[in-house]
């Protein structure tokens, strides 16, 4: 059990020593000279726009380093597609619990790259994200710059500090439709009653006069699998009960464990990160034998079995991540609900057994730690280390290192 505990330790800090892996996807980059490069993008998974791409002529070759002071346009093929641009960003929060009281239009002058949401003959729709806010950029194909779609919210202090918000997205895109003659009663209520997000897509569609989505992944988002597995699990007493000594031995429980879940990809195009719902039913029985302090021969034991109904979020990441082998760490926590059988205390120099001695918790928590890999994006073999936990009210440890294989099933698009 120790050699495991080291093992799994060490499985978890080699994030901290282990260099982002890159996922390099075809791709093409326009430079500021005009120059088309084909080669491939190293395409992550950018919560914010990136500030920077490394790219390849070829998969063999060295990587170079572009920023939108080199570069006016790149796409990642079939998947995600940004622009230069050079102007002013708006600097307002619009996070409820970061607004300001009266109203900000500060702005900053900024050279980054903008998202590509959506694109037709006469508008396209744009986005930039940071660390402060998403924001939409509209651009009339007419003149090809790039505005901002402005929202505000502030708390007014004229009156009495109450939230306002400032919609001026929605009369920038009721003048677009009007432009260019797509400004029917359906497009402005759907206007009219737009949120600023990806409402702003579909409206940008209508008036294009089309349906089609600048970029969409080929990869489903989500995934569901079933696994099989089984464990090394024991029971221990407390350490402070004067009760026990710490002579124990214990008879494991090999008992099998099955679960059923779901994925669901940060990026389905890198799937390097993993958010997962899991629910597992398991089950134990377990033989603890101790010296009692007053007895030292024969031994004193105790029996349980148990049965687990367990409710798991969990976060996975790819260290390794390729289509044909993955190498990952995943870690949750539990939420277990158990029945129990069995519970009784077999005391050194008794014939009979004490019923119930364990005063057991039908609900108890758990922190799972896990590492394993993943074949064809199919086949997954694991090992997991289950953080001590007590699961009764006189401070009895559940202890386990479970083992197992799942097979994972992807949606038909």
């Amino acid at each position: 059990m120790n050699n495991s505990k080291k093992l799994l330790f060490a499985l978890f800090l080699l994030p901290l020593f282990t260099l982002a892996q890159s996922n390099y996807k075809p791709g093409v980059v326009v430079t500021l000279k005009g120059d088309t490069l084909h080669g491939f993008i190293d395409y992550k998974e950018w919560e914010n726009n990136p500030e920077s791409i490394n790219f390849k002529p070829a998969l063999s070759g060295a990587a170079q380093q572009y920023t939108p002071n080199e570069v006016t346009y790149f796409q990642v093929a079939q998947l995600d597609a940004y622009r230069r641009y050079s102007g002013p960003v708006s600097t307002d929060a619009t996070n409820i619990n970061r607004i300001s009281t009266g109203r900000d239009t500060g702005f900053r002058t900024a050279v980054v790259f903008l998202k590509i949401e959506a694109s037709g003959k006469y508008v396209a729709l744009y986005s930039y994200t940071d660390d402060l806010k998403k924001r939409y950029f509209v651009v009339d194909k007419s003149n090809n710059q790039p505005v901002e779609l402005v929202f505000r919210t502030y708390y007014s202090p004229d009156q009495g500090n109450k939230t306002v918000n400032e919609d001026r997205y929605k009369g920038q895109l009721i003048y677009l439709s009007s432009r260019y003659n797509t400004n029917t009663d359906d497009l402005r209520t759907i206007i009219e009653n737009a949120s600023y997000d990806q409402d702003l897509v579909n409206i940008v569609n209508k008036i294009n006069g089309t349906a089609k989505r600048a970029s969409s992944y080929k990869k489903p988002g989500i995934s569901f699998y079933a696994g099989i597995g089984s464990g090394i699990s024991s029971i221990k007493p407390p350490n402070n009960n004067d009760f026990y000594s710490s002579n124990y031995s214990y008879v494991n429980s090999y008992l099998p464990r099955i679960s059923f879940g779901i994925n669901a990809y940060a990026n389905p195009e890198v799937g390097k990160l993993v958010f997962k719902g899991e629910i597992a039913l398991s089950a134990n029985a377990y033989k603890t034998y101790f010296n009692q302090y007053y007895y030292s021969h024969p031994l004193s034991y105790i029996t349980l079995n148990q049965y687990t109904l367990s409710l798991d979020p969990q976060v996975l990441y790819n260290i390794y991540n390729s289509d044909r082998f993955k190498f990952y760490l995943e870690a949750g926590v539990s939420l277990n609900f158990s029945k129990y059988s069995n519970n009784n205390l077999y005391s050194a120099g008794s014939t009979e057994p004490e019923q119930n001695y364990i005063q057991l918790t039908s609900g108890w928590f758990s922190v799972p730690l896990s590492a394993g890999i993943t074949l064809n994006n199919k086949i997954g073999i694991y090992v997991t280390y289950i953080v001590p936990s007590v699961i009764s009210e006189n401070n009895f440890t559940y202890n386990s290192i479970q083992f197992g294989i799942s097979y994972t099933f992807s949606p038909k698009k």
